[in-house]
């Protein structure tokens, strides 16, 4: 058997290649396997604050520290 029609698996592979690789390339390779939970734990926790933050900046709920986190400040408004 083969997969669907307009499915593909590169996808999944390409994510688990890249997430599984960084992650183990972060350890110090001793009792790894909690290591590379934290610290995917860890980025998928400041994925989600990055866009929460951006959801709520482009509500207009931010003030400057947002903007300087998010670079959406304009030319004229850095220093």
């Amino acid at each position: 058997m083969s997969s669907a029609d307009n499915f593909t698996t590169d996808i999944s592979k390409w994510l688990h290649i890249s997430n599984v690789t960084e992650a183990y390339q972060n350890t110090n390779r001793v009792n790894y396997m909690p290591q590379m939970l934290t610290y995917n734990d860890r980025c998928t926790s400041f994925d989600y604050m990055g866009e929460t933050l951006s959801y709520l900046a482009f509500q207009g709920w931010y003030d400057i520290d947002c903007a300087e986190v998010l670079n959406q400040l304009s030319a004229a408004n850095e220093k």
